[in-house]
């Protein structure tokens, strides 16, 4: 039996390119591929043969007949490992399942801590957005293992490049939080930084200096402008 005989990876599309042509890659052992494209940015025509793409990340229900989904943002790939990993998941008669992610550091991985559901059955499944701009596929309180293998998570080649991106990447994530019905509040703004840099300080292995810190103020910019822009999206929506 193939090991994504009976699952769908669902990809969290946000400018398209390269490294959503690396996320798809690494799940093409799926037996589906779906892009959710809410900000509108990536053509169709551009995807690889067989993978759909869709606008609503509402419509995942019905954009799939897979019995499990697994869930991937556009800068993450499945790990070599990972494919017998779900298969062993969706034999053990759980529902929802956890999976770590780590950072691919050009100084080594860092692993980080924790993980959320990123493996769960299609009939439970059901996306929502944490304030760090993380997406899981169950809400908190779910009993869901960790699966051993990770999701990893492409870092940018330069302090450069991360910068550049960061902008385009929060109206991608803000425009899917706003798809959810999330609606801003000053409190998410606040915690937004906190809850995306904690783990990138805490993490094991990796750099520990200064490339650490830069990695982790980082992450903690770009949540504050997702819910900056998820603001921005609100006052004009009830205005």
């Amino acid at each position: 039996m193939n090991a994504g005989g009976d699952v769908g990876a669902v990809v969290l599309g946000l400018r398209g390119g390269g490294r959503l042509a690396r996320a798809l890659g690494s799940v093409a052992w799926a037996a589906e591929r779906i892009v959710v494209d809410a900000a509108g940015r990536i053509d169709a025509a551009t995807l690889p043969p067989g993978v759909r793409r869709v606008a609503s990340p509402l419509a995942l229900a019905g954009a799939t007949r897979a019995v499990w989904l697994l869930l991937l943002h556009e800068d993450e790939m499945a790990s070599p490992d990972l494919a017998a990993a779900v298969r062993a998941a969706t034999a053990s008669g759980v529902a929802a399942h956890r999976i770590g992610r780590t950072v691919a550091f050009g100084a080594g991985p860092l692993a980080l801590p924790g993980g959320t559901i990123r493996l769960v059955r299609r009939d439970a499944a059901r996306l929502r957005g944490g304030p760090g701009g993380s997406f899981a596929l169950a809400g908190a309180g779910v009993r869901a293992p960790r699966l051993p293998a990770r999701l990893v998570v492409e870092a940018s080649d330069s302090l450069e490049d991360a910068v550049e991106t960061l902008d385009a990447d929060a109206t991608a994530l803000a425009a899917l939080l706003h798809a959810l019905g999330v609606r801003p509040r000053l409190g998410r703004l606040a915690l937004a930084p906190v809850v995306a840099a904690a783990p990138l300080l805490v993490a094991r292995g990796g750099p520990l200096g200064w490339g650490r810190w830069v990695a982790a103020v980082l992450a903690g910019y770009r949540a504050f402008v997702v819910q900056a822009k998820l603001w921005e999206r609100g006052v004009e929506a009830y205005a």
